[in-house]
């Protein structure tokens, strides 16, 4: 019987059984597995786990409470070898999509987590490649509570958004029962990846930096070591956001000129707003920058208190004007 003719054979009894290439890899593969037992690495190594997180949106940011909702999608990704398979035995699949209840998954939780739960938005499938490689790439609405860096004393606050001049916030994610001598956490990059990032809160805010570590640390109840990966996003405020929705009135320009010209004053370095500046960038009108102007020159007058400068000065950034 020739080679030809018993693959045609073969072919032909797959075909009238109803069995196709993925169904039988995924019978193949399932029969004996059991979910509940973490693979292990056949060569004695550690076993690793490489996360990494996609930001997606930054749905609130409450500075109040100093908690903040993302929508992200949290990649994880390990090797299982008892889902390898030879792609020559199945019809040169490749690639098998499995439901992810059906095999071993990590016990991945938000140690910080603000909210009620942490699971996934949706169910969705893991993806399989011959090689034993798994990849698990669920989408998370998250809530994390973050830290503050306060703004310096006398600092002027009429016209922030936030209450600090940072919000560090933190994602903080790890295995819940194992132990880092039994799952090694791997960075999948040192940063967040912003690529799919679509909006913030009305624009409000804007990041000033993302980055991404995993710390190890022994808790009073175990002494074994246990890692975490730490996804951390910095906010700060969107200046363009409130000067373009954000009326400012005479007396506030008073009020942020005085403030400017008492620091100005303290350094040795005369300079006031720029009546321009606010002019191109916020909705207020000519009149009421002349009234500002007016009243603070007069002010000025009754004290007997004349500014001089020189023009090298005007290199100043746009925003202020000297006297």
């Amino acid at each position: 019987m020739s080679l030809i003719y018993v693959l045609l054979l073969t072919a032909i009894m797959n075909t009238c059984s109803g069995e196709m290439p993925r169904e039988k890899l995924t019978k193949a593969l399932l029969e004996n597995y059991v979910k509940s037992v973490k693979p292990e690495p056949s060569d004695g190594s550690q076993f690793k786990l490489t996360v990494g997180l996609t930001l997606v949106n930054l749905d609130d940011v409450d500075d109040d409470n100093k908690v903040i909702e993302t929508h992200s999608y949290m990649d994880q990704t390990w090797k299982d070898e008892r889902l390898a398979w030879d792609p020559s035995d199945f019809n040169d699949v490749r690639v098998l999509h499995l439901p992810a209840d059906s095999i071993w998954i990590p016990d991945i939780a938000l140690f910080n987590n603000a909210g009620d739960n942490f699971k996934p938005m949706i169910d969705v499938s893991v993806i399989v490649y011959s090689d034993g490689t798994v990849n698990y790439i669920p989408p998370y609405h998250l809530k994390s509570f973050c830290e503050t860096e306060k703004q310096p004393t006398g600092a002027f606050n009429k016209f922030s958004l936030l209450r600090y001049n940072e919000l560090v916030c933190k994602l903080k994610v790890g295995s819940w029962t194992y132990d880092g001598h039994e799952i090694s956490l791997v960075s999948r990059s040192s940063q967040i990846d912003m690529s799919e990032f679509r909006r913030f809160p009305a624009d409000k805010f804007q990041v000033k930096s993302t980055s991404v570590q995993v710390d190890q640390k022994v808790y009073s109840c175990c002494p074994e070591p246990y890692e975490t990966a730490v996804f951390t996003i910095v906010l700060t405020n969107n200046p363009k956001y409130y000067y373009d929705s954000s009326p400012i009135s005479a007396e506030d320009i008073v009020e942020a000129q005085a403030h400017a010209q008492a620091t100005a004053q303290a350094q040795d370095y005369p300079r006031r707003y720029n009546p321009k500046y606010y002019h191109d960038s916020s909705p207020i009108s000519a009149e009421d920058i002349v009234k500002a102007q007016a009243h603070q020159h007069g002010h000025r007058q009754r004290h007997d208190s004349p500014e001089v400068f020189d023009d090298h000065h005007r290199s100043v950034e746009d925003r202020y004007d000297l006297f």
